[in-house]
C-alpha cells in the first residue's frame, strides 16, 4: 500500500458560546482505495488559517509513495519536520494511524496493543465568570446540561471570585452532590499567591483537582500551591522534556495530555510512559475537536 494523494479541507464550527473554531480535515488517498482521515483541531484564531498549500506540500514530501504501515519511520520524520508539534503534526499522525487501522481492520487502540478500558468519563467546560451576569447564564447552562445527563464539569476561573461563588452556590443548591466539579482551571493566568487567595473561598466546593494553577513563568508556584493545598494539581504537558522536568521537580500530580498539544499519538504515549514511571496520573485533555479529533482522543485515552 502506498500513499498517492493528500487533500486538506478547512472548516469552521460554531461553539455554544457563539465563537468559531477553525479546523482542517486531512484525507490521505492510497493506491488500494483506502482513505485515511485526520484532523487539525481548533487551529489558531478564528480569523486566521494556516497556509494550507505550504502544509500540503510538506505532507506530500513526507508521505507520497510511502507505505503507511511503516508508520514508525513516518512519525519520526513528522516529528523532525513539524518540530513545533501541535495541530499540524497531530493531524498528520491521526490520518496515518487511521489508514493503518483500516488496512488491518483494527481500531487505532489495537495498533498500540489494545484498549485497557471501554468507557471514559467526560467533563463539560464552564467558561470564565467575569461578571455576575455571566455566572447567571452559566447556571442556566449547567441546569440544561444536567437535565441532559451531564454531571461532571470543569470551571475556568476568570479572577472574579464573587461570580464563581454565586455560580457554584446556585448549582449546588439545585443539584447537590449530583453536580460534580472535576476541576478549577486557572489557565496559568495568575500568580500563585493570587490563586491561593481564590482557593481559600472556592476549595469548599470540592473540586477533584486543580489545573494550571500558576503563571507558567514561575513553575515553583505549582509546587508552592501543591504544598499548601491538599488537592491534586494538573498541568498541560506537551513534550517529553517538560514531562521529565515536572516529574523531577514533583510540581504536579497529574499530566494533562492532549493530542493537539503533543502533536499526535507517539509523543503523547512517551509522556504517558514518563508519568507512569514517575507515579504521576494522566488525564486526556482537549481543545475544540470535531468528531475525528474526538475519536482520536478517545483511542489514546482507552
Amino acid at each position: 500500500m502506498k500513499i498517492v494523494g493528500v487533500d486538506l479541507t478547512p472548516v469552521a464550527s460554531k461553539r455554544e458560546t457563539g465563537q468559531f473554531s477553525r479546523h482542517v480535515i486531512i484525507r490521505l488517498s492510497t493506491d488500494e482505495g483506502l482513505i485515511g482521515l485526520g484532523e487539525m483541531s481548533d487551529v489558531m484564531d478564528w480569523r486566521i488559517m494556516y497556509d494550507l498549500q505550504d502544509i500540503k506540500e510538506a505532507y506530500e514530501s513526507l508521505l507520497l509513495g510511502k507505505n503507511p504501515l511503516e508508520w514508525k519511520n513516518l512519525t519520526v520524520d513528522g516529528r523532525e519536520r513539524f518540530s513545533m508539534g501541535g495541530a499540524i503534526r497531530a493531524g498528520f499522525e491521526i490520518a496515518i494511524f487511521d489508514l493503518v487501522g483500516k488496512f488491518r481492520n483494527q481500531s487505532v487502540a489495537d495498533i498500540f496493543g489494545g484498549s485497557l478500558k471501554d468507557k471514559l468519563r467526560v467533563c463539560y467546560p464552564i467558561f470564565r465568570n467575569f461578571t455576575i451576569e455571566m455566572a447567571e447564564e452559566n447556571v442556566k447552562r449547567v441546569h440544561r446540561r444536567m437535565k441532559e445527563g451531564q454531571d461532571l464539569f470543569r470551571l475556568y476561573h476568570g479572577g472574579n471570585v464573587d461570580a464563581d461563588e454565586l455560580f457554584l452556590d446556585s448549582v449546588r443548591s439545585r443539584w447537590g452532590e449530583k453536580f460534580v466539579l472535576k476541576s478549577l482551571d486557572f489557565s496559568r493566568k495568575f500568580p500563585w499567591k493570587q490563586t491561593i487567595r481564590a482557593l481559600e473561598r472556592l476549595s469548599q466546593y470540592g473540586p477533584i483537582h486543580l489545573e494550571s494553577v500558576s503563571d507558567l513563568r514561575e513553575p515553583e508556584g505549582m509546587y508552592e500551591i501543591r504544598r499548601r493545598i491538599d488537592l491534586p494539581i494538573s498541568e498541560h504537558v506537551h513534550t517529553p522534556e517538560l514531562a521529565f522536568e515536572y516529574a523531577k521537580g514533583r510540581y504536579v500530580d497529574i499530566f494533562n495530555v492532549c493530542l493537539s498539544g503533543t502533536g499526535g499519538f507517539t509523543t503523547a504515549f512517551q509522556i504517558a510512559e514518563i508519568a507512569r514511571a514517575a507515579g504521576i496520573s494522566c488525564l486526556v485533555g482537549t481543545t475544540q475537536e470535531l468528531s475525528i479529533g474526538v475519536a482520536a482522543q478517545a483511542m489514546f485515552g482507552s
